[in-house]
């Protein structure tokens, strides 16, 4: 669920109309309206609403009116055009740069020339917008096995399919990270694939590395024929990936390998929220204590990013929230209740909790930790310093 682009086609020729839209309407990064002008000579734009992100007008014989009413209009309310007309008329040419066309074509139109022209558009756009980014959600593990993929998974999912976000799943567990069972599909392409290829990547061709759910969620997830761990990986293709999918989504969430990596500290620098899923024990809690320290001391992450998750929560445990609330203070806390065969059997079928047990407590907490993080924008923070970090792992 990427930008789409709108795109207006113009003119009198309904024939010649109808072979732009044919052109046009196989590709996913855009989203065609097509306007027959009923008298030739009209402003193409007249009671169009809103103005479109590009317009391609196939001007008639009447063409210098046509033109003329483009012109007349300021510059704020005329959309990127795209020209099709009578081949070498040099003057109807540069009428038409004065109107404020890109580019001119003549009938027939190659597809290679409308994509052309949809590319320029494309990188127009992420010129534009590339100080905008999504914001970026991370799921970490403070012990393994805690269900930070089930936690990643569900609220991914929600954003999608019930808070309407344009969503992105990002599965960074590249040696066994099983994201994709949860919804039914096999990775093709994939993570590593992308990272690799991350610096002649743009949003059109970023369509090929990931998988789409019919709930509108893309996932991005490393092939099994990965041979890569995230540690293999510079932190520095992983944080342009971010950047592209920034630009593409509204949110990105994260399932992070349980492993303080320059990829994973990077990452997490870059977290507007960073969500560590616990379970009820002494040892989980040990490891909570330790990993939300690291996010303070190491990576400079205020106790309002950090949310824990205490996942298969029971009033009953010996390790109580009063005992969680003292060792982790100043730390929002949120408790998953104890659902073991519901979570187990969504998994197993392939289908995310809101649409397999929409009812179920558990996915109504999932829904409620969904919606507080939602609430606000999100930028791509700038990292800082990881050294400290990094020699604080490898003395471990």
């Amino acid at each position: 669920m990427r930008y789409q682009m709108e795109i207006l086609l113009a003119g009198c020729s309904r024939e010649g109309l109808s072979m732009l839209e044919s052109l046009l309407g196989a590709r996913r990064e855009v989203r065609v309206t097509t306007k027959v002008l009923a008298d030739s000579g009209v402003d193409p734009l007249r009671d169009v609403s809103p103005i479109p992100d590009a317009m391609v007008l196939m001007v008639s014989e009447n063409w210098r009116s046509e033109l003329a009413a483009l012109t007349d209009r300021s510059t704020t309310s005329r959309p990127p055009l795209l020209v099709i007309g009578e081949k070498d008329n040099a003057e109807l040419i540069r009428v038409a740069m004065r109107a404020g066309a890109r580019d001119f074509l003549s009938m027939p139109v190659a597809e290679a020339e409308i994509g052309q022209f949809i590319g320029q558009l494309q990188r127009d756009h992420r010129s534009q917008s590339s100080h905008k980014t999504a914001r970026l959600t991370a799921v970490i593990n403070a012990k393994g096995g805690s269900g930070a993929s089930m936690v990643a998974a569900n609220l991914a999912h929600i954003l999608a399919e019930s808070i309407q976000k344009h969503t992105v799943l990002l599965d960074m567990d590249m040696q066994f990270g099983a994201l994709p069972l949860y919804f039914n599909l096999t990775p093709r392409n994939g993570l590593v694939r992308a990272l690799e290829l991350v610096d002649s990547l743009d949003l059109m061709a970023l369509e090929g590395y990931v998988l789409n759910h019919q709930s509108g969620l893309d996932l991005m997830a490393a092939t099994s024929e990965d041979k890569v761990t995230i540690a293999d990986v510079p932190e520095d293709r992983v944080e342009m990936l971010l950047k592209l999918l920034g630009e593409a989504y509204e949110d990105i969430v994260v399932d992070l390998p349980r492993w303080i990596s320059g990829a994973t500290a990077m990452t997490l620098e870059h977290a507007d929220h960073v969500l560590v899923v616990m379970e009820q024990g002494i040892a989980h809690l040990r490891d909570a204590q330790r990993l939300v320290s690291i996010l303070r001391t190491e990576l400079n992450i205020s106790n309002s990013q950090v949310t824990v998750a205490v996942n298969r929560f029971s009033k009953s445990s010996p390790v109580s929230l009063k005992d969680i609330s003292g060792a982790l203070p100043d730390v929002r806390i949120v408790t998953l209740p104890n659902d073991y065969k519901r979570v187990s059997q969504s998994i197993n079928i392939g289908s995310p909790l809101l649409e397999s047990v929409p009812g179920a407590s558990i996915t109504r907490e999932l829904v409620k930790v969904t919606r507080s993080l939602s609430g606000g924008g999100g930028q791509l923070r700038s990292a800082g310093s990881r050294w400290s970090l990094l020699s604080w792992a490898r003395q471990a």
